[in-house]
C-alpha cells in the first residue's frame, strides 16, 4: 500500500509565503535604496560643478573681465578691486605651480610606491606584508597638516641650508617632496592589489623559464599588472593635485608664474585657500577663485575617472 506524501499544515504554508514576500520586498527596497544613493552621488557631483561654474562665469559675463587675460596673465594677485580694467588675475601661475608640485610628487612617489608594492606582493613574508600594508594604511590616515609640520621642521631648513632654493627653503620642490608621502600609500595599496591579481600561472611560467624573483617581477608581473599600476599612479596624481594644507604651508606663496619647481609658488588649492577669506563680496576675486575651483574640480574628476576606467580594464582582463 503506497504511503501518501505529508502535506504541510496550512498555517506553515501561509507563513512560508509571507516570508518569501517579505524577503522579496526587502530585496526590492534595498535595490532601490542603492540606486537612489548612487543617483544622489551623481547629483551631488553635478551640483558642485554647476555651482562652481555658475559663480565662476560671472567673472566674464557679469563683471566683463576679459577671458583671454584670465587664461594668459602671468600673475595671480588677489586684490579686492571691483574694476575689471584694474583687476589683474591669471589662472596660469597657479595652474603651472600645480603642475610642478604634482610632477615632483610623482617623481618621488612612483619609485617608492612601486618598489614597496612589489616587495610586499612577491618577496615579503606574509607577516611582514601585513605589517607594511598596515603601516601604509595608517600613513594614509594621518592628517596632511601633520605632514606639513614635519616638512616645516625637517625639510625646509635643509633645503634652505644645502640648496638655497625658493624663499628660505619654501618651494614647489619642497612641497612636492612632502606631498609624495601622502600619495605613496595610495600607490602601494592599489599596485599591490594589481600585482596580486596577476594569475599564478604567469608567475610559475616565469620561474619555469629560469627567471629569478626580480626578473619575474620586472619582466612578467609588472607588465601584466600595468593597468592597475597606471590607475594607482593616476589616483596618486589626483591626490597631489587636490592637496591643500601642505602646499599652503610649504610651497612659498609667490603668486608669480613659476619657471621651475625650485621657485616659491602658489598652486591652485593654495590660491583658493589664501584668497577666499580676504575677498569681499563685491570684488572680482571671488568669481575668479570659483573659476579656479571649477578647473581644479574638472582636473581631479577627469583623473579619477581615467583611473577607474583603467582599473575596470584590469578586472575584466583577469576576471577579478
Amino acid at each position: 500500500m503506497a504511503t501518501s506524501e505529508a502535506i504541510p499544515p496550512i498555517g506553515l504554508l501561509g507563513r512560508s509565503v509571507m516570508t518569501r514576500r517579505r524577503g522579496a520586498l526587502l530585496e526590492v527596497g534595498a535595490e532601490w535604496f542603492i540606486r537612489a544613493t548612487g543617483l544622489l552621488t551623481v547629483l551631488l557631483l553635478v551640483s558642485i560643478l554647476v555651482l562652481l561654474a555658475r559663480q565662476g562665469v560671472r567673472l566674464f559675463l557679469d563683471l566683463d573681465y576679459p577671458i583671454d587675460r584670465f587664461f594668459t596673465y602671468g600673475n595671480a594677485i588677489t586684490d579686492n578691486t571691483t574694476d575689471p580694467n584694474q583687476f589683474r588675475f591669471g589662472v596660469m601661475p597657479p595652474l603651472i605651480a600645480t603642475f610642478w608640485v604634482t610632477l615632483v610628487t610623482l617623481i618621488f612617489a612612483i619609485p617608492l610606491g612601486l618598489m614597496t608594492a612589489a616587495f610586499i606582493s612577491e618577496i615579503a613574508h606574509p607577516r611582514v606584508r601585513l605589517y607594511i600594508k598596515s603601516a601604509a594604511e595608517l600613513l594614509a590616515g594621518v592628517p596632511t597638516i601633520i605632514f606639513a609640520f614635519v616638512g616645516l621642521a625637517l625639510v625646509v631648513p635643509r633645503v634652505n641650508d644645502y640648496f638655497g632654493w625658493g624663499a628660505g627653503g619654501f618651494s614647489g620642490l619642497t612641497a612636492g617632496f612632502v606631498v609624495s608621502f601622502v600619495a605613496v600609500p595610495l600607490i602601494i595599496s592599489i599596485s599591490d592589489d594589481a600585482m596580486q591579481a596577476v594569475p599564478v600561472d604567469y608567475k610559475e611560467n616565469a620561474y619555469a623559464l629560469g627567471c629569478n624573483k626580480l626578473q619575474a617581477i620586472w619582466c612578467v608581473i609588472m607588465p601584466a599588472a600595468i593597468s592597475g599600476i597606471s590607475a594607482a599612479i593616476m589616483l596618486g596624481m589626483a591626490r597631489a593635485i587636490g592637496e591643500t594644507m601642505i602646499v599652503v604651508i610649504l610651497a612659498g606663496g609667490n603668486s608669480s608664474l613659476p619657471h621651475d619647481p625650485t621657485e616659491s609658488m602658489r598652486p591652485m588649492t593654495a590660491t583658493i585657500a589664501a584668497g577666499f577669506g580676504n575677498a569681499s563680496d563685491q570684488s572680482l576675486v571671488r568669481p575668479a577663485l570659483y573659476m579656479i575651483g571649477a578647473i581644479l574640480f574638472l582636473l581631479t574628476f577627469a583623473t579619477t575617472l581615467i583611473a577607474d576606467a583603467i582599473l575596470e580594464r584590469q578586472r575584466k582582463r583577469f576576471g577579478r
